[in-house]
């Protein structure tokens, strides 16, 4: 075998056959398709005699597609243990028929405001899922599914509980529509760069969520000629505070505040890329300590009312990854609070964007919010704010914006799903506009 060439990237290993992807990959949802992976890869590649229930796309938010994603939704929330996951409740009430009736309408108005267009399915779509965050590969999926299209959805082998509940759910819906059992399979597999090539020739749409490293190692595999891709790396956020308006809220608007920053901060072990890792106190250098140790009071408040116990590992890992940033840096560690690590940094200066997880959060003062647009960079995704006005955020948000963030919501917004995610609209992304001339 030749060495590499310096300068001259490895080459794209070939793809699996058939039998090697049906021993290599296990299809954990729908179970009572027929056939192995190898079948539905044949069974919904395009082909001009197939009928539309194996091989051609449904419209866009068609009613039978909207019908399937309210039956997951109810079949999600009568599961007992899935019903007791707060991410799980989210992703079902986005799930409800309300709401996509809502994202049909959004859909609609965008059909009527281009009349020389016609959207239509981006065909087969490949989602390869991260393993940090155990419902965001339903979302990608729903979205996609709407819009019509083949889903390949590959999740992590080291999945846990609460995936396999939502894949159950999945499987039993399934049974009774045949839109979801014919057109959508839900896998796994070990890390294989030949399986990977395989399903990328497949799509005609490859969509990536995963840490920067992961989504680096799977771009060079190579995609059909005519497909396309969008990936979401690894991303940073954090949440900026108006301090004197946080002090003049009494304790009910602080124990509200407290609750919403919880879900933000605490699901997926503050993990996903939405997940705050620094707060920025605005306001008079007075203000900074009090409002922060106000602000650690009513969290632990809200820690204590959940009876929300952390990991063992996690609890380790914050004060480890404390007494490391103390050693190289001045800085103020706070270690009373049993729910998480609190740190102080006197400077902005003195911040980066390493992160610990598993409730480690650091507070830095600013003299003005246009000073928070100086921290901002492309590696940013969401910014959750409290205590400023309409004029005062969309100024933020151009500025920041500009620097590359994506998101500034309220506090307690940070983890809820959106079509617009990290900058690019996913309803664009999941179909194809044909242009249309009737004259």
């Amino acid at each position: 075998m030749s060495e590499p060439r310096p300068g001259v990237p490895d080459p794209v290993p070939p793809y699996a056959s058939g039998p090697e992807l049906d021993t290599k990959v296990s299809v954990l949802a729908p179970t009572s398709a027929a056939g192995g992976l190898a079948a539905f890869l044949e069974a919904t590649r395009p082909s001009g005699d197939r009928t539309a229930a194996s091989g051609d796309s449904a419209p866009p938010f068609a009613p039978v597609r909207l019908e399937v994603i309210g039956a997951l939704s109810a079949a999600l929330l009568a599961d007992s243990a899935l019903a007791r996951d707060p991410a799980t409740v989210a992703v079902a009430y986005w799930m409800r028929p309300a709401q996509t009736r809502r994202l049909a309408a959004d859909f609609e108005r965008r059909v009527v405001a281009e009349p020389e267009v016609v959207r239509v399915p981006v065909g087969r779509v490949l989602h390869i899922a991260p393993a940090n965050v155990d419902t965001l590969f339903i979302y990608s999926w729903a979205l996609s599914f709407l819009c019509g299209n083949a889903n390949l959805v590959r999740v992590s082998q080291d999945h846990g509980p609460i995936v396999a509940a939502i894949l159950r759910a999945i499987d039993r819906v399934a049974r009774d529509h045949e839109e979801l059992r014919a057109r959508d399979a839900f896998i796994t597999y070990a890390h294989d760069d030949r399986v990977t090539s395989a399903l990328s020739a497949w799509c005609s749409h490859r969509v990536i969520w995963g840490g920067s490293e992961a989504v680096a190692g799977l771009r060079p595999l190579a995609l059909a000629p005519n497909a396309s891709e969008r990936t979401f790396g690894t991303k940073f956020s954090y949440s900026v505070f108006e301090a004197s308006r946080y002090l003049a809220g009494g304790e009910t608007e602080r124990a509200r505040v407290a609750s919403a920053f919880f879900n933000d901060f605490f699901w997926f072990d503050q993990m996903a890329c939405s997940s705050p890792h620094v707060v920025f106190w605005v306001g008079a250098e007075r203000d900074f300590d009090p409002a922060v140790t106000a602000f650690e009071k009513a969290l632990q408040g809200e820690v204590d009312r959940k009876a929300f116990v952390p990991a063992v590992s996690s609890a380790v890992q914050r004060r480890a990854f404390a007494f490391e940033l103390a050693a190289s840096a001045t800085l103020r560690v706070e270690l009373g609070r049993p729910g998480f690590v609190g740190v102080r940094v006197p400077s902005p200066a003195g911040l980066d964007r390493e992160t610990c997880g598993g409730g480690f959060l650091r507070h830095c003062r600013l003299d003005r919010l246009e000073d928070l647009v100086r921290f901002g960079g492309e590696g940013d995704q969401t910014v959750t704010h409290f205590g400023f006005g309409p004029h005062e955020l969309r100024s933020l948000a151009r500025a920041l914006g500009a620097r590359g963030v994506d998101r500034v919501v309220p506090v307690g917004e940070a983890l809820a799903f959106d079509v617009v995610w990290d900058g690019y609209d996913l309803l664009d992304d999941f179909t194809r506009r044909v242009r249309l001339r009737t004259e």
